[in-house]
């Protein structure tokens, strides 16, 4: 997930519970405020009931409840229950039919007054003490809250409806201000995208951020380190060249002298062998000194140079060869059960000398640590890629040192006293980096290691 659609999230979310435990804390209290209001109300006319009977004459009291309630109009459609209790006692004489329990009035009695709520109704009851007839009174006000729930509603209607306003109108402020958070951080991806080994003199830059805050100092810190990478590969490049001339100059002269001393002995001599091996290792110390500066320098520019057509299998036999009059001893099968029919299928557009030093190290490696056993190479072609096993009956790779194969100069444990420097596997991934092919390794001690590369087919 991107940080931006994080951020979104994060922040939508956040928001619409805060909205919510808001709307919910409004409807609760704004509820909780109406009840209370309408029990008041409810209790000021149990109260005013009660008084007026319990100091006026009987025949007065139907005509002034009937007036009253129709004047006071929260409480028109309610009713007034006059319950008489016997003095002295918490007994009352006729209960009428309510939902309250019978401890309802035994609590109104010792306290005054209750409350009691059955669905949307709402009962109060006040006691009072009447000195002027036989029994005491309480009055019991029953009334339903209909301007109280209208009022609710309409506050519930509002809340929701401005709650989801207010949610839709965060989720666009929200990708606004992701959008505009994460710009300097954009800005600094697309200037990265511009840098490579070729191009360190460029520089990162965003107008939505400035030295001071943390983005500015990330921007500072990396220019400065592309600052000391371009002083770098500069040093490097001036080594290679230097490297190039130093290196080519005594191989070159090595191998001319030798063939030179080759031509002054007969072949029945024993030194004209020897001079011929100095002369072909010189020759071909020269050709990796080259490839390995070419690659260097294709290193610096991310691209490879000099590519042709070539034929896989081709390749592959010339390799044999060559492998083949330096290891006399060399056994190697090719399975070709699985090559198309169409030559053409198994051509790549690549670099020849560069795909020969790969494969030569990685078919030299499985007849060094091949114990002397066949080396296997299987050739396969589908729509999409070229694939080439190589395997071998070897000695294999030790599970701990599997995770350093591809670390420059780094050997495995079990190599005893075969000789080798550690740069054939990282020269060969290298290589088919550069290429966008891959190369991908399995091995087992003391059973054998499998390397296979894959390389995509592109149009030419």
């Amino acid at each position: 997930m991107k940080i931006r659609t994080k951020i979104v999230l994060l922040f939508s979310i956040i928001s619409t519970l805060l909205l919510v435990v808001f709307a919910i804390y409004v409807s609760y209290f704004t509820y909780d405020s109406l009840q209370t209001k309408f029990f008041h109300r409810l209790e000021e006319n149990a109260v005013i009931v009660g008084d007026h009977i319990v100091h006026q004459k009987d025949e007065n009291r139907a005509l002034y409840i009937q007036v009253k309630r129709k004047y006071l109009k929260q409480l028109s459609e309610g009713t007034d229950h006059l319950i008489r209790v016997i003095k002295g006692s918490d007994r009352v004489q006729l209960r009428p039919e309510l939902p309250m329990p019978k401890t309802f009035y035994a609590d109104v009695i010792r306290h005054g007054k209750g409350r009691y709520m059955h669905g949307k109704t709402a009962f109060v009851a006040v006691f009072f003490q009447d000195h002027l007839h036989q029994e005491n009174l309480i009055v019991v006000s029953e009334g339903i809250d209909d301007y109280g729930h209208d009022e609710q509603r309409q506050l519930d209607r509002t809340l929701i409806t401005g709650g989801i306003l207010a949610i839709f109108l965060i989720v666009l402020m929200s990708f606004y201000f992701a959008d505009r958070l994460l710009k300097p951080i954009k800005d600094i991806n697309n200037d990265l995208d511009k840098v490579d080994i070729a191009h360190l003199d460029h520089r990162l830059f965003s107008k939505f951020s400035n030295s001071k805050d943390e983005l500015g100092v990330l921007i500072a810190n990396l220019n400065s380190m592309l600052s000391r990478l371009d002083i770098s590969v500069q040093s490097q490049q001036s080594f290679i060249g230097n490297a190039s001339h130093s290196l080519k100059t005594p191989l070159t002269i090595i191998g001319g002298e030798a063939e030179l001393a080759q031509q002054l002995l007969s072949k029945e001599h024993e030194a004209y062998y020897s001079l011929e091996t100095i002369a072909k290792y010189a020759d071909k110390m020269e050709l990796i000194i080259n490839n390995l500066l070419q690659l260097s320098r294709m290193g610096f520019k991310g691209e490879v140079d000099n590519k042709e057509i070539i034929r896989i299998d081709e390749l592959l036999y010339e390799i044999y060869k060559a492998e083949k009059s330096i290891h006399k001893d060399l056994k190697l099968s090719f399975d070709l059960t699985e090559i198309p029919e169409d030559s053409d299928e198994l051509t790549v557009l690549a670099n020849p000398d560069l795909f020969f030093i790969a494969f030569s190290n990685i078919i030299s490696n499985a007849f060094k640590y091949g114990n002397g056993l066949q080396v296997g190479v299987a050739i396969s072609s589908d729509s999409k890629n070229i694939t080439i096993k190589v395997f071998d009956q070897g000695i294999g790779i030790p599970k701990k040192d599997q995770p350093h194969i591809f670390t420059s100069f780094y050997r495995a444990s079990n190599v005893g006293d075969i000789y080798g420097n550690g740069l054939g596997l990282v020269l060969a991934k290298n290589i088919f980096d550069l290429h966008g092919a891959e190369l991908f390794l399995n091995s087992t001690e003391g059973q054998g290691t499998l390397v296979v590369v894959t390389i995509p087919k592109t149009p030419f």
